[in-house]
């Protein structure tokens, strides 16, 4: 059996409680393997129909203020010492984290999933499953953390 070795792990992040739950399983793994961990943010923009055709509005400070919060995620959320990078992309965030996994060269991706089910997933979609069949290394999928019932 192969042995495959974790150097880099991509964490893509959206200040979900489900990117959330899937950044402590990536920062515990990063810790446990020596990886340094790159916590990534997708700018999605907005389509805005315009009179004959759509325009993509991305507002111009908003990359400056997500990489403001990846590095308060960073200094809060990350412990052990682990070497942490922040990114931000702009796009259709499963296509990004896919271009991003191959440009960079990542050895696995640790994400969140909101857990649609049913007629919810088939609307929607599921970008984590699309990284899933997409990426070019594995992907470890973490679905929504239970919460307490007090």
């Amino acid at each position: 059996m192969k042995t495959v070795e974790i150097k880099k792990i991509l964490t893509p992040v959206d200040f979900s409680a489900a990117s959330l739950g899937a950044l402590a399983h990536a920062e515990e793994l990063a810790h446990r393997t020596g990886a340094e961990l790159t916590l990534l943010y997708v700018i999605e923009p907005i389509v805005a129909p315009m009179e004959f055709n759509t325009a993509m509005i991305i507002e111009a400070n908003q990359q400056e203020r997500i990489n403001v919060k990846l590095v308060e995620l960073r200094d809060t959320e990350v412990r052990h010492g682990v070497k942490t990078a922040t990114l931000v992309d702009e796009g259709e965030a499963a296509t990004a984290i896919i271009r991003v996994v191959a440009e960079q060269d990542f050895d696995l991706v640790v994400m969140g999933t909101h857990g649609h089910s049913g007629f919810r997933h088939l609307l929607l979609g599921s970008k984590a499953e699309r990284v899933v069949r997409g990426a070019a290394c594995p992907v470890l999928t973490v679905g929504p953390l239970e919460t307490s019932k007090e």
